[in-house]
């Protein structure tokens, strides 16, 4: 078992829940910056990091830390006086990159302060900064130099007398990343885990799902971060979206649609669209899911969805609402959309 870290009022390792963490895409100067955090955290988001690139954005970490929700973690590179500035502030984890933050008498400045102060540090290094990687070395010959980095840096808070440590290694492909953690996995610190630069949307999405699935399902990790060029709430939702899939947590609504094909006579996805938008929590941990299937016709509902809690089919002009694959009632077509979200709404309540 891992050593059990408290970040603020979150615990990580020690056998807890695997937390989901995200990143803020704006500084800490941004107005924006802590309606954002505020967003993630109604979402699910457990604890969110944010870059601290320049004194500048480090002088408003004390102030954003005020205005948000759940613990800040500040994302410190090449300057160790940063990190410095950042435990100061009340900032409740640091993470620094083995990399660039400076030599071991840097690095031990820092965990004097974070000692002080009971701040963690995560030792996260990264596939774009590790120079010991060469162009044409294999996933494992990657992961293994991105482990050692990670490692070195371990050592020396270790030295320190620094075991207050969250690690890391992540790369931009899933052989890679997977096979560092298996590696980050045998050491006694919580192990967070995420794919970097992911790429677009859907293959960051892909990719995200198939690194932290294969890990997650192999007992590995203790916090995940999901990383997309897009809304950093929806990181969050698909985080939780792949704990709910291995079945590490219950969803409030699980959906379900059919992919449509010729005898789909209604434009299916606007639909589920339209009705998932009235219920953006839904993907947030619950004690029971809820199971709502949206099917383009009548083979595929209620008899290929009968295993859903209730649902709706199309068929022609008409709509059919069924429970447990019994048919309840049927509707007009119009009337079926506020009829479904009444239905759902009834049973999350």
């Amino acid at each position: 078992m891992k050593k059990l870290i408290k970040v603020g009022n979150v615990s990580m390792g020690g056998g807890k829940p695997v937390v989901v963490q995200g990143m803020v895409k704006t500084p800490p100067s941004d107005k924006k910056t802590a309606a954002w955090i505020n967003s993630m955290a109604d979402a699910g988001c457990r604890l969110v990091r944010v870059a601290v690139p320049n004194a500048f954005e480090a002088s408003h970490l004390g102030e954003l830390r005020k205005k948000v929700k759940v613990p800040l973690v500040a994302d410190i590179h090449f300057d160790w006086k940063l990190a410095v500035t950042a435990a100061a502030s009340g900032i409740d984890k640091i993470r620094i990159n083995p990399s660039n933050i400076g030599s071991a008498a840097k690095v031990r400045e820092v965990a004097a302060v974070c000692r002080e102060r009971g701040i963690p540090i995560r030792v996260g290094a990264n596939s774009g900064s590790v120079k010991s990687l060469n162009k044409g070395d294999s996933p494992k010959v990657k992961a293994r130099k991105l482990a050692s980095a990670v490692k070195k840096e371990v050592s020396v808070l270790e030295k320190a007398g620094f075991y207050n440590i969250v690690v890391s290694a992540k790369a931009e492909d899933v052989e890679t990343t997977v096979e560092v953690n298996r590696i980050l996995d045998k050491l006694a610190y919580p192990l967070h885990m995420g794919v970097t630069a992911t790429g677009p949307r859907s293959s960051g999405i892909i990719k995200s799902a198939m690194a932290l699935g294969t890990l997650l399902r192999e007992g590995i990790g203790d916090t995940i971060r999901v990383s997309l060029l897009s809304d950093p709430v929806e990181e969050v939702k698909v985080a939780y979206s792949i704990l709910s899939d291995i079945g590490l947590i219950k969803r409030k609504i699980n959906f379900i649609a059919c992919p449509t094909c010729g005898r789909c006579a209604v434009n299916l996805r606007a639909i589920l669209d339209e009705i998932m938008k009235a219920f953006p929590d839904a993907d947030t941990p619950a004690a029971k899911t809820l199971n709502v299937a949206v099917m383009g016709c009548e083979v595929n509902g209620p008899g290929e969805a009968r295993n859903a809690d209730l649902g709706i089919a199309f068929a022609g002009a008409k709509a059919v609402y069924f429970e447990k694959g019994r048919i309840i009632q049927t509707l007009a077509r119009s009337g079926a959309l506020p009829f479904i979200k009444a239905k759902i709404k009834s049973g999350i309540s």
